[in-house]
């Protein structure tokens, strides 16, 4: 516990000094805006594993200015355009691996635009733009060796997207890790963090869209408190598989999914293990700690505020888009009302009693409600095989997520499955409560 208490004590510290660090983390990439700038670090990141050229994403960064969020849009949708159209000209000379690699990056540059392209009030555009990145996404991953396999999983009369990405294409049984992102993800998105390179580590890799995500939002699914029927229905149609060992079944969530994921396991226990990047006890609690998004909350239909939103809409817009996305997949009208809604998502951290693993940027902790969910989830959760590792702004893991560190959230979440799968016929393993990358 010393070790718990130091790292409580200096990031109490810390707190006090940055107490207006944005939770989104303390690195500047490009533009000013916090919300922008954290959207673009995302870009970035696809770039690790393929899914961006920092040539490519700089080049369409470069011809869109500060706070105008339409450029954003149009910069990033031209972009995937022209590196499409490079991927089928690669395609029809024969050049597969080319073809491959930019149809990837044609899916990064438009989905990117999604970011900033509100939902609500570009609902056709909108659309558009989220298929036809899926389209593009789908004719790379038909180009890999390895097999990537297209789901449709059925669910209350919908289906819920995801894919399946396993090493070779025998049905040798192996330990499966379902994947799930967060409220503005789609899992695409998550393909590229985790299963499109990572056939050699030997394990299946799912991808999938719980309600409110992703596609299924224009399917008119709503986001849920309750998400673990949908889980449920995701184990079934996996575990209906021959190449999935029951035994060694992992659930990864980010963002909203640090909700979904713990909650699922409190009510499946096929599910053997979690990993929660990073926990939420209560999204309403989480949200309303981002003091800008509280204001606008409070203010956002007054007539004072509408006439300030004249002068700085466009500093706003960067933020009031990604309200519209929150707002059309909960399918409420007002800020408020989403979140008074969030208030329904409360978790109860002395009901997980699974091996678990908490992942949270440090500057995530400089948030009394963030910090307090996790040290609530390491006293309270039954589990003895609890671990929390916290990702250092010093390694660039220090923000929302360990983000923009897409290399530290895979290899921490391998490393901890490769041994937690190596030792399961033990009860208990012991592992350090509380580690930290680089102080």
């Amino acid at each position: 516990m010393k070790a718990q208490n130091d790292f409580q004590n200096q990031s109490s510290s810390k707190k006090k000094k940055e107490k207006n660090k944005p939770l989104v983390g303390r690195m500047k990439f490009y533009f000013k805006n916090p919300i922008v700038d954290a959207y673009f670090a995302g870009v970035l990141a696809y770039s690790t594993r393929g899914g961006a050229d920092l040539g490519e994403v700089y080049a369409a960064a470069g011809r869109i200015s500060q706070y105008d969020t339409e450029a954003w849009v149009r910069e990033f949708v031209g972009m995937g355009d022209k590196v499409a159209a490079m991927a089928d000209d690669a395609l029809a000379k024969g050049h597969l691996v080319t073809a491959r690699d930019r149809y990837l990056r044609a899916f990064a540059h438009e989905r990117a635009a999604l970011f900033q392209l509100s939902p609500l009030k570009y609902p056709d555009r909108y659309r558009k733009h989220r298929i036809s990145s899926q389209d593009r996404f789908r004719k790379a991953i038909s180009l890999f060796d390895h097999p990537v396999e297209v789901l449709e999983i059925p669910f209350e009369g919908k289906t819920l997207p995801g894919y399946f990405m396993k090493p070779d294409n025998s049905n040798t049984k192996r330990a499966t890790l379902i994947t799930l992102g967060g409220g503005d993800s789609v899992c695409e998105d998550i393909c590229l963090l985790f299963g499109l390179n990572d056939q050699e580590r030997g394990y299946n890799i799912i991808s999938v869209d719980l309600p409110g995500m992703g596609s299924t939002a224009l399917d008119g699914m709503l986001m849920t408190p309750r998400p673990e029927k949908a889980m449920s229905a995701v184990i079934d149609h996996i575990l209906a598989r021959p190449d999935v060992d029951p035994e060694r079944l992992a659930v990864w969530g980010a963002s909203l999914s640090g909700y979904n994921v713990p909650r699922a396991a409190i009510y499946d226990k096929r599910i053997k293990a979690v990993i929660a990047n990073s926990i939420i006890l209560n999204l309403n609690e989480y949200y309303v700690q981002v003091k800008e998004v509280e204001t606008l909350a409070k203010y956002e239909n007054t007539f004072w505020f509408k006439m300030a939103a004249r002068f700085f809409g466009s500093w706003l817009a960067g933020l009031y888009n990604v309200m519209d996305t929150w707002k059309w997949k909960w399918g409420v009208n007002t800020l408020a009302e989403w979140l008074e809604v969030c208030k329904e998502y409360v978790l109860d951290p002395s009901e997980i009693d699974v091996p678990i693993l908490l992942l949270v940027g440090e500057d995530e902790l400089a948030f009394a409600n963030s910090k307090r969910f996790h040290d609530e989830a390491m006293a309270k959760i039954k589990h003895p095989n609890k671990k929390m590792i916290v990702g250092s702004a010093s390694l660039g893991a220090g923000g929302k997520n360990m983000m923009p560190n897409f290399s530290m959230i895979r290899e921490t979440t391998f490393e901890w499955l490769d041994e937690l799968f190596a030792n399961s016929d033990q009860k208990e393993v012991a592992v350090p409560e509380i580690e930290q990358f680089c102080s």
